[in-house]
């Protein structure tokens, strides 16, 4: 399986000190340990760019789902950039074959995708790379968005530092594929709040039709759908100068067609996929605006 590692910068490290019978003083001892690593990654954190899916599609020269075939090591050894302190890694290659294209040249059979691993993957790392690796014997599916190198390999979109925060999704989640455009205003139909968000952030529900142009995966006979998706209500725990990462403006009046990246809910509906390729609000990522692009 494609394994998306959140592995951080290493943090502070605490002096051997000599071992105490007492009990009391062994605890506090590891609670203060456990203080000062939490406290570390808090302080030492790092800024990981997470490009929406607008611009994972504009930026990309290739937009795939592909199946690994093969990975392997290179003998390239290098330090990831954009981090600190250095992060040692190895090249790695690995071959899928390409069972869709969404973007780019649509004769291509194969491609060969270049990403790192760990150098010692023993190594413990605080606010560090978020790095994927690939089981091509268990024939998964991917999204992938690329960018070519010179040598014509492909590398990820979102760069090599942190490749697992998007750009790189599982493609079992993926129901429906399919170029399309608003036929109907939006209905609300629900209203709820961003798990795990404190304080809470307020999100209503709407419901938007479409009609389908073509469909690249899925349903084949589809002429239309109903597409489920979020907005913010009012400023209640969210910075008011950021942009609303849930709000789509789907209008019906202007004749403009969206490429649409979509899982099947359980009535039937569809919704955007979670950029980072999880299953609810609560992947820790604004996922309601995603999956949604220009053709």
């Amino acid at each position: 399986m494609a394994q998306f590692l959140s592995l951080g910068s290493r943090g502070a490290s605490c002096r051997r000190i000599r071992q105490v019978s007492n009990m009391n003083s062994h605890r506090l001892f590891v609670l203060a340990t456990a203080f000062l690593l939490i406290w570390s990654g808090l302080v030492g954190a790092r800024p990981v760019e997470h490009l929406s899916y607008q611009e994972l599609f504009e930026k990309s020269d290739l937009v795939v789902i592909a199946t690994p075939l093969s990975t392997h090591d290179l003998t390239e050894q290098t330090v990831l950039p954009d981090i600190g302190p250095d992060v040692h890694v190895v090249g790695l290659s690995t071959k899928f074959a390409v069972r869709l294209v969404i973007k780019g040249d649509k004769s291509v059979a194969t491609i060969v995708l270049h990403h790192y691993r760990l150098a010692n993957p023993k190594e413990l790392l605080f606010n560090g790379p978020e790095l994927v690796s690939f089981d091509p014997a268990e024939m998964k599916s991917y999204l992938l968005f690329l960018k070519k190198e010179a040598n014509g390999r492909f590398a990820p979109i979102n760069g090599q530092t942190d490749p697992g925060a998007c750009g790189i999704i599982p493609a079992d989640i993926i129901d429906l594929v399919v170029i399309a455009k608003p036929v109907s205003a939006k209905k609300q139909v629900d209203e709820t709040t961003w798990p795990g968000q404190s304080p809470p952030v307020h999100l209503v529900g709407y419901q938007t039709e479409f009609t389908v142009q073509e469909v690249l995966k899925g349903d084949n006979t589809a002429k239309k759908f109903v597409l489920h998706h979020y907005e913010r209500i009012g400023q209640d725990g969210w910075n008011s100068n950021t942009p609303d990462p849930f709000r789509i403006d789907f209008k019906p009046e202007v004749d403009r067609w969206y490429l649409l990246i979509l899982k099947q809910e359980a009535e039937g509906r569809f919704a955007p996929i979670p950029r980072g390729g999880g299953e609810t609000l609560s992947d820790g990522f604004p996922v309601i605006r995603l999956g949604i692009a220009p053709p």
